[in-house]
């Protein structure tokens, strides 16, 4: 695996793109995000909120926050416009976040995350986001065509806003594979079926989404024999030209499968007050240890407990100055070679 350069956080954009690779976040469908707490929470009823809280995110700019927690340079590229839109740019400015994204006619999106205070469990209602042109589709990928360089880390996440075309993501891949780039994809549906058929370095879902991509998988894990299949047919999706997949778990921790072997990476356990963006965070953790020369174990423990830390917070954020040796130390990993489980039952 290629080291790529640690970054100092304080460098400049100009001194990022003479000297290192970088981090590249393309999060076509950004948002606001509105965390409301809620006492007791109660569906068709009238309901206050206690605590209300904005917040730049969408899975771009939870990955890419996460980034800057850790002390790596990163860029984002989107679609932004209106009022929520420039509210998001002005969130880039304060976190140190490189702000290219592509300005748009149409408005940002906002989405509302209900936390109930009692049960601790979260209602997620995302808007669909703006409609984007064709002109507006094309300025994007020609910013990330102008930035990406060979050993570049480009980080494809979220859902794609009306106008791109489903295989937005499929293009980008293409052009972060003639660049010399590792691409890493973490989508559902349609976008998610293009990426993979595109053959991106990596792929990174929920059970749930992978499902999508693998009607053969288990929808849920219940058993030794529930893992069986998953394995199978994340290898199957590694047989189609993707180099690693990565199936999170949540609290369970993740599996991932690469075309030799398969590792289980057990989470900490922590007292979750809200899991949304774990997954997100994961990808920050993940990629920064790449960024950092880690190996692909080290990467994915560095991930799970950047995503346990996440989980243990109210909202999405691993704070300004995270403190992840402990969650680190009792994040455990094994890794066993593909041969040992096609005995039972997993083949090529």
């Amino acid at each position: 695996m290629t080291d790529l350069d640690r970054h100092d956080a304080t460098e400049s954009a100009a001194d990022r793109d003479r000297l290192h690779p970088g981090i590249l976040v393309v999060g076509p469908n950004p948002a606001m995000d509105r965390t409301e707490e809620i006492e007791d929470f109660r569906p068709h009823e009238v309901n206050r909120a206690t605590v209300s809280s904005p917040r730049a995110g969408g899975k771009s700019f939870i990955v890419a926050r996460a980034l800057r927690r850790l002390g790596n340079p990163v860029s984002a590229y989107g679609f932004l416009g209106g009022a929520t839109g420039q509210y998001l740019r002005d969130e880039c400015a304060k976190l140190g976040i490189r702000d290219r994204h592509t300005e748009i006619d149409d408005d940002t999106r906002i989405n509302t995350i209900l936390v109930d205070e009692r049960t601790r469990l979260s209602t997620v209602i995302n808007e669909p986001g703006p409609v984007v042109s064709p002109a507006e589709t094309v300025a994007l990928t020609t910013a990330v065509a102008d930035d990406l360089r060979a050993g570049d880390l480009l980080i494809l996440t979220g859902s794609l806003p009306r106008g791109t075309g489903d295989d937005l993501y499929a293009r980008l891949i293409e052009l972060g594979r003639s660049r010399g780039a590792r691409v890493i994809v973490d989508a559902e549906r349609a976008a998610l079926v293009s990426a993979v058929a595109a053959r991106p370095w990596a792929v990174k879902c929920n059970l749930h989404e992978f499902h999508g991509i693998a009607p053969d998988a288990p929808r849920d894990l219940f058993d030794e024999t529930d893992r069986v299949r998953l394995v199978a047919a994340m290898r199957s999706t590694v047989d189609t030209g993707v180099a690693l997949v990565v199936v999170t778990l949540g609290a369970e921790g993740l599996v991932a499968v690469t075309a030799t072997d398969i590792l289980h990476v057990e989470a900490a356990i922590v007292e979750t007050k809200n899991a949304t963006g774990s997954g997100d965070t994961f990808l920050a953790g993940f990629a920064s240890a790449l960024s950092a020369g880690a190996d692909l174990p080290e990467a994915l423990r560095f991930g799970a407990a950047a995503a346990s830390a996440n989980a243990a917070v109210l909202i999405p954020d691993i704070g300004p100055d995270p403190q992840l040796d402990d969650l680190l130390a009792r994040t455990h990993i094994r890794s066993e070679p593909l041969g040992h489980v096609e005995k039972l039952g997993v083949r090529r």
